[in-house]
């Protein structure tokens, strides 16, 4: 399945399945028992290949830790990678 350079999917596999959007350019990757998102796989984005992880899906993660993360804004719909002006909405 999925890896890449600080990407490592430990567990579940087996419960996960995969869907392809519209250009099937892009791997979405769903649980089969709750229908959660649990990651996606970008292979044609403004930054190359690009891993989303859903957060809730990663075990004993502190807060401290999340907030260390790197974030990348992409806004594909308008081809840029700067921060949006605003964001409380996200």
């Amino acid at each position: 399945m999925a890896k890449a350079e600080g990407f490592r999917l430990l567990s579940g596999e087996s419960q996960l399945t995969q869907y392809l959007f519209n250009t099937k350019k892009n791997q979405h990757y769903f649980c089969k028992v709750c229908g959660v998102r649990a990651y996606g796989v970008g292979t044609e984005t403004p930054i190359g290949v690009m891993y989303g992880v859903n957060l809730g899906c990663i075990e004993d993660v502190t807060e401290e830790e999340l907030s260390r993360v790197p974030v990348t804004y992409v806004d594909g719909m308008n081809d840029r990678l700067a921060p949006p002006a605003h964001c409380s909405h996200l």
